[in-house]
């Protein structure tokens, strides 16, 4: 808890005194928005399926770019002496992270709320669809972290990842039946389909949950696997 309380005050403190940085986050956000809200046929799909990648994308991120910093800085060996394990830390920061950016895009939704119906995202149903997307896109961070504990430059790619998500998300483009479960951003989008036709299940929810939780095993234990292995290298810096 001492952990968590330290890194919320480090990252408000840290992106009230970069606000700039907010702002322009703020109208690159927006601006994309519209120009892929006019992409699919439904537009309440459309603005979950993006809040939700915004929120996932910066849980795929904050690890990877935790770890690449350290490495750069050289001060990665720090984190080893701490009296936390390094995944706790991770962890800890990635849900700081989202807890400040869960913040941020109430803003962005508020702003929304201007110029459309934004009932589909008070919903209960997509408030649990988002925290289990999100549960499982922490696995894939984990994996992502673990790759550049060795090779720092895989936080470059991140990017790239995070869009190839939207793509596949099939809010965008329309993506084959098999691909929705492929990731939780995909089957998550899916699911808002179904709340907004009033037809989803318990059963449906459990797919979800069963795909986020594959993800986040899946990412514990590679990177246990890799940081074992690590000790055994020099990292690449």
């Amino acid at each position: 808890m001492n952990l968590f309380k330290c890194e919320f005050k480090k990252t408000l403190y840290e992106t009230l005194v970069y606000y700039p940085d907010l702002i322009v986050s703020f109208i690159v956000t927006v601006i994309l928005f519209f120009l892929v809200i006019n992409t699919g046929n439904n537009k309440d799909t459309i603005l979950c399926s993006y809040v939700f990648w915004i929120l996932a994308t910066g849980v795929l991120s904050e690890s990877s770019i935790t770890i690449s910093t350290e490495k750069q800085l050289g001060t990665l060996q720090n984190l080893l002496i701490k009296p936390y394990s390094i995944l706790y830390i991770i962890i800890t920061k990635t849900i700081v992270w989202f807890i400040i950016n869960l913040v941020k895009s109430f803003f962005f939704i508020a702003f929304l709320s201007l110029f459309y119906n934004l009932n589909i995202l008070l919903k209960v149903e997509t408030i649990v669809i988002l925290i289990i997307i999100c549960f499982g896109i922490l696995g894939l961070s984990l994996i992502l972290s673990a790759l550049t504990l060795m090779f720092t430059k895989v936080a470059s790619f991140i990017t790239i990842i995070s869009y190839l998500l939207l793509l596949l998300s099939g809010s965008i483009i329309s993506i084959p039946n098999f691909l929705i479960y492929t990731n939780p951003l995909s089957y998550g989008t899916y699911l808002v389909s179904l709340v907004i036709s009033n037809n989803i299940t318990l059963y449906n929810f459990f797919i979800l949950l069963f795909i986020s939780t594959v993800y986040f095993i899946v990412g514990v234990a590679f990177f246990k696997a890799i940081f074992k292995k690590s000790k055994q290298f020099s990292w690449t810096y």
